[in-house]
């Protein structure tokens, strides 16, 4: 034990790194996995607004398509569900937009104006839930991707399996 400035001993042993932490037990996710692509320009979860008209309450979105591309996500996901996950939930997932016209033709570019990537990726998971996963919760492992291409999304959903 080291002494501390303000009197408090610290234990040189509760600094593990989070790699030890973490222990061996961390595995690739290896259940069930879907895959599926859903074609067209994805629309980002916007921020809800609410406010009061008469004594009654008025939730709107900031986003008017927002409604069908979620419809979109949640048909195609339906298609290859085979069943609700239950289980710890890794995702990955790769949103294609239309390239700007001003870009350079030649040269490599990233796809770093709007929408915002997080919003992006909750619009597709509040898309899955109650479809494919039982709630966005259970995704423990999330990757995502925004790139040009051909408008559209690509998500693989895998449950992780029960430990042996």
């Amino acid at each position: 034990m080291q002494p501390a400035r303000d009197g408090m001993a610290l234990d040189e042993d509760a600094s593990a790194s989070s790699e030890e932490v973490a222990g061996e037990s961390d595995a690739p996710p290896t259940g069930r996995r879907v895959t599926f692509h859903v074609r067209g320009l994805p629309i980002p979860q916007g921020s809800m607004r609410a406010f009061l008209i008469k004594g009654r309450p008025v939730i709107t979105s900031s986003s008017r398509s927002l409604g069908s591309w979620r419809q979109a996500v949640s048909l195609q996901a339906q298609t290859v569900a085979g069943g609700i996950m239950r289980g710890p939930i890794a995702v990955e997932i790769t949103f294609l937009l239309p390239k700007p016209k001003s870009a350079p033709k030649k040269k490599r570019i990233y796809a770093t104006k709007r929408p915002d990537l997080d919003k992006l990726c909750r619009s597709v998971l509040d898309s899955i839930t109650h479809v494919l996963i039982a709630d966005d919760s259970q995704v423990v492992e999330l990757h995502a991707h925004k790139d040009y291409g051909p408008p559209g999304v690509h998500v693989t959903v895998t449950e992780y399996g029960v430990p042996a």
